[in-house]
């Protein structure tokens, strides 16, 4: 989903300390935040850590199937697509990775990435979230069909995990 450009009067702050949401596995850390128009994750995972060890067991997916756009801030880190390619990530790498990857902190320094992920306009109105935690927006009421349309195209895109109308309307609040 393309980025788009914030209203002259959207302003929107939120610290990385005082995230929204804040998972943690043996080996990461994922710091969540929430802004008009846009999710943004810090990820620590500390050596050791690997997305089919670590992550695997609860996503209940051979692969990862989050689609990345993000950049490496320190640390190193590995990814395998399930096409057989391979990347590695240093800090400054800015980087696309597409759902279908396995991935894994390099050496024995913890790695830090920041990922970035559009929620469509930023506005008031309606609100929705795919089980991700990727947040999606809607001016008013009328667009609420556009905000289902939307998370359901994330989720199967991302995640390829159809969700029903009825489940994400389940999940559509007051913005």
């Amino acid at each position: 989903m393309p980025m788009t450009a914030p209203t002259a009067t959207t302003v929107g702050v939120k610290n990385l300390q005082s995230p929204d949401e804040r998972r943690t596995t043996d080996h990461g850390v994922l710091e969540v935040v929430n802004l008009p128009g846009a999710t943004i994750v810090r990820a620590v995972f500390q050596p050791g850590w690997k997305w089919s060890t670590d992550i695997k067991p609860a996503a209940g997916t051979d692969s990862c199937e989050v689609a990345h756009n993000g950049v490496v801030l320190s640390g190193r880190f590995h990814v395998r697509m399930e096409d057989g390619r391979e990347i590695d990530l240093s800090p400054g790498d800015a980087h696309v990775v597409a759902p279908g990857h396995d991935a894994w902190v390099v050496g024995d320094e913890p790695c830090v990435i920041l990922d970035f992920a559009a929620t469509g306009a930023p506005a008031s109105g309606k609100v929705s979230r795919c089980p991700c935690g990727v947040e999606f927006r809607v001016a008013g009421t009328d667009g609420v069909g556009h905000l289902v349309a939307a998370v359901q195209e994330h989720a199967r895109g991302s995640h390829r995990h159809d969700l029903t109308t009825d489940e994400v309307l389940a999940q559509v609040e007051d913005a």
